[in-house]
Order: C-alpha cells, then structure tokens, then sequence
C-alpha cells in the first residue's frame, strides 16, 4: 500500500510530504522506482526488506539501514521486494536549508547514514516511526514535531530560497548577473551560497528546473513535438534536448509516458516521478 501525508502548514514550504509503502502478508511488494534528476531529496526510515539503489548505468547497491538520499544530479532506481516498509519525507529543491546546517553540498549525489544527517536525535526518531507501524498521520504527527523543533531560517537560507523560487519561476531560464543583482552578491558568493544551501551550483540547478518544465509539458501534452518543447523550454536545438534529457532521466524524451499506480493521489504526478507497485509474480 501506498499512502501520502501532509506536512504541517509550517513546514510544508520545505516539506513536499510524508510518504509511506509497506506490504502485507497476504500481499508482498515488488516495487520500482524511477526518480529523475529533480534538486529534491529523501529521508528514508527503511523498517523491511533491503533495497536495491542504482545510479543510472551502474551497478546497483543494495542498501538495509535508514538514510538520507540527499540531492542527486544523476537519475537513480530504487527496487525493493518482499516485506517492504519504508517511511519517508520528501523535500523540496532546497528544502534540506532549513532544518540542516550546510554546506550541503557534501552531501550531493550521496546516501548519508540517518545518524550523519540528523545526529543522535536519528535513532530516537527511527524507533518512535516504527513504534506507529503502519500508521502515517501518527508518523506524519511525530515527524512534524521534529521538523519543527529543527526549523533555523537563517538569512542565508532565506536569500537561497528567494533565488531558487526565481529561478524557478523562470522555468530555469535566468541569467546568474540577473541572480547577483536581486541578491547583491557576486557571481562568486551567489555559487557559494547555492552550494552551501542546495547542494548545487545555481548554473546546475536552472538546468534542473528546465530539465523538469521540459518533463511537465511531455507528460501533460503528450502529442507535443520533441522540437517545440525544447524550443519553449530554451534549449539550443533538439539534439541538446535530447541529449540534457537522457543525462537527467537516464532514457530519452519520447519514453517518459507517466505510469502511475490506482489509486495514487491526483497531486502524486507534481514529483515526476515513475512509480510501479504491483504484486509479486507467481
């Protein structure tokens, strides 16, 4: 089963929301999971099975223990089966700022043990998510009380946060003097900030963002033409399309038809993510 929770309204500006997958006995899991490039990143609490994360062609690695699956330039997939009982907190792109002291970008393209992301506080928090089993408003309820206590908007942060929200109000198509002159800072201390707050470079994250704009409109109209979105979305010509595409998707343009499981929310598309949950073969 898969379900999806609300943050608090406090939080959710840095929380897109909680999520949870687990399976019954009656009806294991094999589940797979496309995640495209997005700046956003995962805090896993994985109570089942171990897992299988590859990075778009590399081997997998198979992984058992809680962690947090931090900011990613790369496409990954995730397969899991059997007993599956994963907990999650999915942020927005930069969403991470507020509740972790940077610089983030230590943690960019890595899997990072839940004690190295959180401190001590990270087993508290593990067992009191597994006391609730399969009950997400109570681990909704607990992991708001947690986020909450560790929300620090420092002005660092809220200049990042500024930025990025242009950045992606554009579409990704902003000029970094245009950045420097919103933010008073120079081409140096505006790469600095992004990287301390992000995880990214602000050149790589309005890559992203356009990368995700070009994502929407193939998903949402799928008679478009590969030319027209690309134009739209500023890339030079198609080729470069393609080519920004595959390395942010890990396949080409026309592949990505979005696949979604029954029952799924109607906002579940907003993470452009693919997501297959079915029962195991036998």
């Amino acid at each position: 089963m898969y379900q999806l929770a609300r943050p608090a309204p406090l939080l959710a500006h840095y929380i897109e929301h909680y999520w949870s997958v687990f399976a019954t006995e009656e009806a294991p899991l094999d589940l797979r999971v496309d995640v495209f490039v997005d700046a956003r990143a995962d805090l896993v609490f994985n109570f089942g099975a171990p897992y299988t994360r590859a990075v778009s062609g590399e081997p997998g690695r198979l992984l058992q223990a809680s962690n947090l699956d931090a900011q990613r330039t790369r496409p990954i997939r995730i397969e899991q089966r059997g007993a599956v009982a994963i907990t999650g907190v999915r942020f927005h792109s930069a969403g991470l700022a507020p509740f972790f002291p940077g610089p983030l970008a230590r943690w960019t393209d890595r899997v990072v043990p839940i004690d190295e992301a959180l401190g001590p506080s990270a087993l508290a928090l593990e067992c009191a998510l597994r006391t609730a089993g399969p009950d997400l408003a109570e681990k909704a309820r607990i992991l708001d009380g947690y986020f909450a206590a560790r929300l620090s908007l420092t002005p660092g942060v809220e200049a990042l946060l500024q930025l990025k929200s242009r950045i992606e109000a554009a579409g990704g198509l902003v000029r970094m003097d245009e950045l420097c002159e919103l933010s008073h800072t120079s081409i140096r201390q505006l790469d600095r900030l992004f990287r301390r707050h992000l995880g990214l470079s602000p050149k790589a994250f309005a890559r992203v963002v356009r990368f995700q704009r070009a994502l929407s409109l193939l998903r949402t109209d799928p008679g478009c033409t590969l030319a027209a979105v690309a134009a739209t979305c500023g890339y030079y010509d198609q080729p470069h399309f393609v080519r920004e595409f595959k390395a942010y998707a890990g396949a080409v343009p026309r592949a990505q038809v979005g696949y979604f499981p029954a029952g799924a929310p109607d906002d579940f598309g907003s993470n452009l993510v693919q997501f297959l949950q079915d029962p195991l073969l036998k």
